[in-house]
């Protein structure tokens, strides 16, 4: 990527750092930035529509990971797992894949109850459109890193080609 030197009129390189580098860590910095920039965050990765339900969501009471980030589309009344990852990790396509098929059994009420209050302004309206709308058991699934390792890339391909889940990558 390059910058634009306005005062010398060139353009340069951007100095290559990672978020290691910089010390963002994934939940702490990565993940509460979004958060706090979802207006802008949700049109970036083609959600222009969605809510953010919140953060550090447990999916399961079979389990004590979380899911990194939930939002709802009302557009089609589907979830949206978000997982995030600093560098490469083969193991976020998994978790994803996971954390979908569990909030995939969620009814409305169940969602509703996980609503954070404090990441989403539109909480009232958010429960309302939940209300109003039968939940898609069709997860949406977005991932978000610096990099990704190549299978990563190829199987989310194939699961999408092939069997129409719905998997997004952005680094």
């Amino acid at each position: 990527m390059l910058k634009f030197d306005l005062e010398n009129k060139r353009f340069e390189n951007l100095i290559k750092s990672d978020m290691t580098d910089e010390s963002i860590l994934e939940r702490y910095d990565f993940q509460v930035g979004i958060v706090n920039s979802w207006e802008i965050v949700k049109n970036k990765i083609n959600l222009p529509t969605a809510y953010l339900i919140g953060q550090e969501i447990t999916p399961h009471s079979s389990v004590n990971n979380s899911i990194d980030l939930l939002a709802f589309n009302p557009d089609d009344s589907s979830l949206i797992v978000i997982e995030l990852k600093r560098k490469k990790n083969k193991l976020q396509l998994l978790q994803s894949i996971s954390y979908a098929a569990m909030v995939a059994t969620w009814d409305n009420e169940k969602l509703i109850s996980q609503i954070q209050r404090n990441v989403n302004p539109d909480s009232e309206e958010l429960e309302e459109l939940i209300n109003n709308n039968e939940l898609n058991s069709e997860v949406k699934i977005i991932l978000i890193s610096e990099l990704y390792d190549p299978e990563v890339i190829i199987t989310a391909n194939w699961l999408n080609s092939n069997y129409g889940v719905d998997i997004t990558a952005f680094s």
